[in-house]
């Protein structure tokens, strides 16, 4: 009885050691590069560079000076249902009870208004 016991071959362990051996690396190296991004974002001295990853300066001759409080007229019975931003221009679109009738077009370097869209009802002729 105690032949057949030592005659019978085992689980071949060798194999298992390698992929074990293999993980480990993997999870060593896993860690190391989230340890390296989380000390490269933290280090960071410029704050464009996290949020949009680019450092991109603005063109020669884009600045935007501060142009001071500057009055957008409302007419009485309408409110401001909401405000789009493009890159040189505000939209300001306003109405009443959540239907736009006015959209007033404002120039985001200067603070005025350069144009306005009225919706009426009428249709194209």
């Amino acid at each position: 009885m105690s032949d057949q016991m030592e005659q019978e071959p085992g689980p071949n362990l060798t194999l298992l050691k390698w992929v074990v051996g293999v993980l480990g690396f993997l999870i060593i190296l896993f860690v190391v590069v989230i340890a390296v991004t989380i000390y490269k974002r933290m280090t960071a001295t410029d704050t464009t560079e996290m949020v949009m990853g680019s450092t991109e300066q603005p063109a020669v001759g884009q600045t935007y000076a501060a142009f001071g409080d500057k009055r957008i007229p409302v007419p009485d019975d309408m409110d401001v249902i909401s405000l789009t931003a493009s890159e040189s221009r505000l939209f300001v679109m306003l109405g009443t009870e959540g239907a736009a009738r006015l959209i007033l077009v404002v120039d985001v370097a200067t603070g005025d208004v350069v144009g306005a869209l009225n919706l009426e009802k009428d249709g194209i002729q």
